[in-house]
């Protein structure tokens, strides 16, 4: 019996809920030698099928560290998105018992994942899991690769290296994981994938793994990757997973200053950045986007953020008329609370990208709701975050949630 699209649908949207990742549209922060860096982690999940056999989670723990895993069960169809959502459910569920009782410790987690695994695969099945943990604060990574391709890193001299897998795939009668260590005190980025990346064929016909290293290599952000991989490969065969971590320096080429909470000074600001991009010759409907999207932030910043007036509240005020008077009296009260912003136009190989961060003085918001926008959108109500996220290229929030960074790839209409 063949499944309808609705139960499809449904199925898709369970392996999306199954799925964990602590850093939805977030970056991390964190001090290495005195130096201040930036952490993004940025996913791309494409599975050819509802019922997938690639399947990830990406977990932080209470000390900062990032746990994170990529499955490729064999096979297709519905047995391998059964074992590749058995094996993502458990690592999660052992996951949040570790954090909930101890600290969380990467070797135990990885022995009782084996033991789970060796009771729920077959006599001829195999699955291929890549699971490490990255410590940027103490400069230590530990991995278990089992049966899948090098991971690739860059650093920052420049070099290349690859992390290779030290584990065979494993199998019922796997009774222990090899696990390794490495630094990380100079690495730039790494890219995780599984073999639908490596294998897919490009418009040369041949396997885009002869030109993924290169493009890694190429590409200054995940953008200009992705880019890269859209142009090399024209349809993938198999379910394509990948993790995009990059490391940057907090830079200090950018314009930087504060407002106070008040409706004029948005208006004053939007100008400024307005004026900024025309200055600049960005094309119009590009700089629009980017106006909009400000404009969108900054009145999140000022009302939620500083005013501290939930959406629904708001949404009652609206209701009752009562929203303009209540404004005045909040911005009478609220005035000398800064809004802090930053932007700045930044060369890269596929172009220059407008990046801006907008920081209120609010309490910020469990940003773990971000989630929504991925695994259901209807019901997501952060209308603005959606609206947002359509103009722009990339956003990430801080940990509290009360800063988020933008970037968009610029369009001119004259070559500058």
């Amino acid at each position: 019996m063949m499944l309808e699209q609705e139960d499809l649908d449904r199925a898709f949207n369970k392996e999306l809920f199954i799925i964990r990742n602590d850093i939805y549209y977030q970056q991390l922060e964190f001090k290495n030698k005195a130096a201040k860096s930036i952490l993004r982690v940025d996913i791309s999940y494409k599975p050819q099928q509802a019922l997938s056999g690639d399947s990830y989670s990406l977990r932080k723990t209470k000390d900062g560290r990032i746990v994170g895993f990529i499955v490729d069960a064999m096979g297709k169809g519905i047995s391998a998105a059964l074992t590749s959502m058995g094996a993502t459910r458990f690592l999660n569920y052992i996951f949040d018992e570790l954090e909930e009782n101890r600290s969380f410790d990467f070797q135990l987690w990885t022995q009782k994942f084996v033991r789970f695994m060796t009771q729920n695969l077959m006599d001829e099945e195999m699955l291929s899991i890549a699971l490490m943990e990255l410590n940027f604060h103490q400069s230590t990574t530990q991995y278990a690769l089992c049966g899948m391709p090098a991971f690739l890193v860059a650093t920052d001299d420049s070099e290349f290296t690859l992390i290779k897998s030290n584990n065979p795939p494993m199998m019922r009668y796997t009774t222990s994981l090899k696990i390794s260590s490495a630094p990380t005190s100079n690495i730039r980025k790494i890219l995780c994938y599984t073999d639908g990346l490596s294998e897919s064929i490009t418009r040369e016909g041949i396997p885009y793994n002869m030109q993924m290293r290169q493009d890694f290599f190429d590409s200054a952000c995940v953008g200009e990757f992705n880019d890269l991989v859209k142009k090399a490969i024209v349809k993938g065969d198999d379910d394509i997973t990948y993790f995009y971590i990059h490391k940057s320096e907090c830079g200090f080429d950018r314009k930087q200053f504060c407002i106070q909470s008040s409706y004029k000074a948005v208006e004053e600001t939007l100008q400024e950045i307005s004026t900024y991009l025309n200055n600049q010759q960005v094309n119009r409907k590009c700089a629009s986007e980017i106006i909009l999207a400000f404009s969108e932030l900054l009145l999140n910043a000022l009302e939620h953020g500083n005013f501290g007036i939930s959406r629904e509240a708001k949404n009652e005020l609206i209701a009752k008329d009562l929203f303009d008077d209540t404004m005045i009296r909040l911005e009478a009260r609220y005035k000398e609370k800064p809004i802090k912003i930053t932007y700045r136009m930044m060369q890269r190989k596929r172009g220059k990208i407008f990046e801006a961060t907008i920081a209120d003085s609010g309490d910020g918001f469990d940003v773990q709701v971000l989630k929504n926008i991925v695994v259901n959108a209807a019901n997501f109500n952060g209308r603005g975050f959606i609206i947002v996220r359509k103009l722009v290229d990339r956003f990430y929030f801080n940990v509290k949630g009360n800063a988020i960074t933008i970037q968009k790839l610029l369009i001119f209409d004259s070559k500058l």
